[in-house]
């Protein structure tokens, strides 16, 4: 057997982003809501030994011979200056204080008693943890009477169900894979559909609510299974008048129907509550609004004095050394890294509030359309800096908390030079359709030509878009409806009206000359 090594050289042409260590932190810093950077702060202070409170006791450093503390403009002048020469031999003290911190603060080495263990093990075992929609439907599989052989076809089933608890693959797509026939599959899902609970294993949201009725032959089955559609539209006149019942009856089915879980599978979601912090505070003094950071739990952080007083001590060794270089400049890369995002998530603020200023005043105010763009050009900074610094941040407001992303809506430029936000399209749309005339209703193109007439142009497809978003069917379903409710009407009338009694004729006379 021969082998044979060969050398390859091949050329290509293509383009890589490397992003500086402090640039990257930077923007990770950026991106963090204060209660994810308070975290993150707390960890580098317990990693890092340079990093200390402002606030915290500094014991020996109220000694009069202390050094004051470094000023926030010497924080980037920081790690440069640990690169002189002539402070080469001074720091083994900082080498001694570092292994005492580290004792101190630093997990034991000792190993841990069998007692400790059992104690750690039991502490773990008592931990409660939610039991998941697949784990409560294969505890009923295990008691079930289903065959053995049907059982792994059970498994199968209950492993394709998602959080919704509905089978989102087709029966004939798995009956596929597993080699067998969909039938075979589709008599095992029936018995997977009859644990709880209720509406588990179905297809559809029609399939899903009528598991969920003990009666195939109810009126609430009727009514789902032939007119779920009409139902959610508000036709309970028509579809009262053609299943023959009473609008009253058909309203207790409806009330009924609304009681009943469209997605059992989410009871048993390991979905926590989520508490919002405002990252940002927007509040009114003397007449005008004043921007505060919301950061009371933040560390101030600074270079620690000690580590100052290291460097004249002349005993530490070249190792110690760059140890303490390294430790030091990530110090003041995270203190300048806090201090930029500060000034960033201030000056986005401050934008907003001057374009959405209306908003803020009255409780009526609208908001104007705003684009990151626009802000970012105006602040100078990228485009990308601004989405990273309301991305997941939070701002309390006299109207009340917002998502600061909530500010942030494209509009459309009207003929006077006016924009509207999407939302205020969308109620130019609901007026001119409640105002329209029922008999002839409008179609999306001549709801685009009405709102043409007001300086405002938007494409076809935009209309139907907005449209169905509001929940509104079209011009055909609302003359249809409107015609179903005009025939229910006339035949109310004819029921319940007395018949009108035709008006006396006046007599005639002939007259004979």
């Amino acid at each position: 057997m021969n082998f044979e090594t060969k050398l390859t050289t091949e050329f290509g042409l293509g383009q890589q982003l490397n992003l500086a260590p402090q640039l990257l932190q930077w923007l990770k810093l950026l991106q963090l809501p204060t209660a994810d950077l308070c975290t993150l702060v707390r960890q580098e202070m317990e990693t890092n030994p340079s990093l200390e409170d402002e606030d915290s006791d500094g014991g020996d450093e109220t000694d009069a011979d202390a050094e004051p503390v470094i000023a926030e403009t010497d924080f980037a002048a920081e790690p440069t200056s640990f690169d002189d020469k002539d402070i080469g031999e001074k720091f083994e003290m900082l080498g001694e204080w570092d292994n005492d911190w580290q004792k101190e603060s630093g997990p034991s080495s000792q190993p841990a008693s069998s007692d400790d263990e059992e104690k750690r093990q039991f502490m773990m075992d008592s931990i409660s943890a939610r039991t998941t929609l697949v784990e409560h439907l294969l505890g009923q599989l295990t008691v079930s009477t289903m065959a053995q052989e049907d059982r792994p076809l059970a498994e199968l089933l209950i492993g394709s169900l998602d959080e919704r608890g509905y089978l989102a693959t087709p029966p004939a797509e798995l009956a596929a894979a597993a080699g067998i026939p969909v039938e075979k599959l589709e008599a095992v899902l029936s018995v997977v559909q009859t644990f709880t609970p209720a509406g588990i294993g179905a297809r559809d949201l029609r399939e899903c609510l009528l598991l969920q009725i003990p009666d195939a032959k109810s009126l609430d089955a009727t009514v789902v299974r032939d007119y779920l559609e009409a139902l959610g539209r508000g036709q309970t006149a028509e579809i009262a008048d053609v299943i023959g019942v009473t609008e009253e009856e058909l309203l207790e089915a409806r009330d009924r129907i609304v009681q009943m879980n469209p997605a059992p599978g989410r009871n048993f979601t390991d979905e926590q509550t989520r508490y919002i912090t405002p990252d940002v505070i927007l509040r009114k003094a003397d007449g005008d609004y004043v921007v505060e950071l919301n950061e009371p739990h933040l560390p101030r952080l600074r270079i620690s004095a000690h580590c100052r007083r290291m460097l004249e001590s002349n005993t530490l060794s070249a190792e110690d050394i760059a140890y303490l270089r390294k430790k030091i400049r990530a110090a003041s890369f995270l203190i300048q890294g806090i201090r930029q995002r500060q000034e960033t998530m201030k000056k986005v603020t401050r934008e907003i509030l001057f374009h959405q200023r209306e908003f803020f005043e009255t409780t009526a105010g609208a908001l104007m359309p705003l684009t990151m763009a626009r802000v970012a050009q105006t602040i100078g900074v990228h485009e990308t800096t601004v989405s990273r610094a309301v991305s997941n941040k939070f701002i309390e407001t006299p109207r009340g908390v917002f998502e600061m992303k909530f500010f942030f809506q494209a509009g459309y430029q009207c003929d006077d030079g006016s924009a509207l936000i999407p939302a205020a399209v969308k109620e130019l749309i609901t007026n001119l359709i409640n105002n329209e005339n029922p008999g002839r209703p409008l179609t999306d193109l001549q709801l685009v030509d009405e709102l043409k007439k007001k300086g405002l142009h938007i494409a076809r497809r935009t209309m139907a878009k907005y449209r169905e978003e509001l929940g509104i069917p079209s011009s055909k379903e609302r003359l249809s409806c409107k015609r179903s409710a005009s025939v229910a009407l006339a035949k109310a009338q004819a029921i319940f009206s007395p018949t009108p009694v035709a008006a006396p004729q006046p007599l005639k006379i002939a007259i004979n000359a």
